[in-house]
């Protein structure tokens, strides 16, 4: 898949998720979004946000965390597979 500039540019280019540089690093899949938070702080908000943006009112976006502290964000048909999936399991 060929990628654009915008798309090249690292976290520590455009400022960070949360406004450090530092403070996580940033990947954009063909179906997800993923975000590794490199302080413990922004792990806890994000951990916070998953019973908020996994709630059952809300089909998408569905947010998993796994490994530990490696967050991904999946929205519209990926998010239902993977909400379907984890269910299952």
């Amino acid at each position: 898949m060929a990628r654009s500039r915008a798309l090249e540019k690292t976290v520590q280019e455009t400022g960070g998720v949360w406004g450090d540089p530092r403070s996580a690093k940033v990947q954009i899949g063909e179906e997800f979004l993923e975000l590794v938070p490199e302080k413990a702080h922004d792990v806890n908000v994000l951990r916070g946000w998953l019973g908020r943006v996994n709630g059952p009112n809300y089909p998408q976006p569905f947010l998993v965390e796994g490994p530990p502290g490696c967050f991904r964000l999946y929205v519209g048909d990926a998010a239902e597979r993977i909400r379907t999936a984890r269910g299952i399991q």
